[in-house]
């Protein structure tokens, strides 16, 4: 069906209809904006993301030989005791962030866990090394979660834009055109008409 179909061939209909592709124009700029700030910002996020997985696997790598350490150093029975030591667990707070409006959930550490006796050295260290790792996989989770939807707002955003651009926009310059042939076409018969009318009349004088 063309796009022109049932519309009205007036200049009023001609009028709002060339403010409208107006108003779609200068929002399908600010969308095509939006798309190159969000595929820089997935660009980006996707980095930091390869960066911090490249420092979980290090810190994996060395939480378990500490971890490893002082199992030797201790054994399992005295390791399970000193761990006991632990009181308070490690609480999380979460909070909306945005970015090109994209809202993602930012996880940040409220309160660390703590301990009520000296541990000793070498399970304190393999402790450090445990807790960092906790902290890198939140990190890493935030930012998982952020590139997810960043790539989601993206897709809809592109898809905006390519619906705009090859239906919306196309089929409005034609509704234009098709007024425009309209009214030509009305102004043309009405000039001739005119002068026919003048023609008659001359030829009666």
């Amino acid at each position: 069906m063309s796009a022109a179909s049932g519309v009205r061939p007036t200049k009023g209909y001609l009028m709002e209809t060339k403010t409208r592709i107006q108003v779609v124009e200068r929002g399908t700029e600010f969308l095509k904006l939006k798309r190159d700030q969000l595929a820089k910002q997935l660009t980006e996020s996707l980095d930091v993301l390869r960066g911090r997985r490249i420092l979980l696997l290090k810190n994996l790598q060395e939480a378990y030989s500490a971890l490893t350490a002082a199992y030797l150093s201790l054994g399992p029975t005295e390791v399970k005791s000193q761990v006991r030591a632990i009181r308070k667990p490690l609480t999380l707070e979460v909070l909306p962030r945005s970015v090109m409006g994209v809202v993602y959930p930012s996880v940040r550490v409220k309160d660390k866990p703590e301990i009520a006796a000296e541990l000793d050295i070498t399970l304190a260290h393999a402790a450090e090394e445990v807790y960092e790792i906790i902290e890198e996989l939140i990190h890493l989770a935030e930012f998982e979660e952020r590139v997810e939807r960043i790539a989601q707002e993206l897709g809809t955003t592109n898809r905006k834009v390519n619906a705009l651009e090859n239906f919306v926009i196309p089929d409005m310059k034609a509704i234009i055109k098709f007024i425009e042939d309209k009214l030509d076409e009305e102004s043309m018969e009405e000039l001739v008409r005119t002068k026919l009318i003048g023609g008659a009349k001359a030829s009666r004088r």
